[in-house]
């Protein structure tokens, strides 16, 4: 499994993930920010506040302390 080297955020709550061995995909996340677990990330500028770990997209959790985690493995 390759590691993530870059995501781009886009306005329409999609994602352009980029991969060390070339691959890419787009994430669409619309559907999960319906859902409790990610609604915070509804404004935009929260949903563009991310951090990358090797194999994960990280947004900082609506409760002080506490950490929102996506994996992705390369399609």
């Amino acid at each position: 499994m390759s590691n993530i080297l870059k995501v781009t955020p886009n306005d329409d709550y999609t994602l352009l993930v980029e991969f060390e061995r070339g691959n890419k995909i787009i994430f669409n996340m619309k559907e999960l920010i319906r859902t409790l677990p990610f609604s915070s990330l509804e404004d935009l500028s929260r949903f563009k506040d991310f951090t990358l770990e090797e194999k994960a997209i990280c947004w900082p959790g609506p409760v002080p302390g506490e950490t929102s985690i996506i994996p992705l493995l390369p399609g």
